[in-house]
């Protein structure tokens, strides 16, 4: 069967009508998006434009500035996201700030046969994980694991 599979390349075959059909659909929920935008965009216009005309002849009595500074923020918020502004920051941070340049300091630190280890440790991970992917991990003798071990041996040595 994998033979009968590769002559006639049906993963590959099967991963393109796949990646066909994903820009199919993102190209229908795209134009979805862009109509929902433009509708929303004039809801908002009004919305905004009625807030700015009531700024004039608002009275204590009928909305508190609390009120009426949320009914902004909402309004404001909702055009920044219809316009793909950003509406909130997302900051990583660790133990002694990025944990990226944290992991790197102790990889640095590491004498240079733990970190030859750890490469290699890493290397076969990898490997194990594109195995799995590409479905070759699934041979009944190891002699194929072995010898991708060797590999990745030499790789890290050099």
């Amino acid at each position: 069967m994998r033979n009968v599979a590769a002559e006639f390349r049906w993963r590959e075959r099967v991963e393109a009508y796949d990646r066909h059909l994903d820009r199919l659909y993102e190209a229908t929920w795209l134009e979805e998006r862009r109509r929902a935008a433009e509708a929303d965009a004039k809801i908002l216009g009004a919305a905004i434009g009625k807030l700015a005309q009531r700024l004039g002849t608002l009275r204590a009595d009928d909305l508190s500035p609390g009120d009426f500074i949320r009914l902004m923020d909402v309004a404001m918020r909702h055009r920044r996201v219809l316009f793909g502004d950003p509406t909130e920051t997302i900051a990583i941070t660790g133990q002694g700030g990025n944990p990226l340049a944290a992991q790197i300091a102790e990889f640095a630190r590491m004498p240079e046969d733990q970190r030859r280890a750890e490469l290699a440790d890493l290397a076969a991970a990898v490997n194990r994980r594109l195995r799995a992917v590409d479905g070759s991990d699934d041979d009944a003798d190891g002699e194929d694991a072995e010898e991708d071990q060797d590999v990745e041996d030499q790789d890290v040595e050099e």
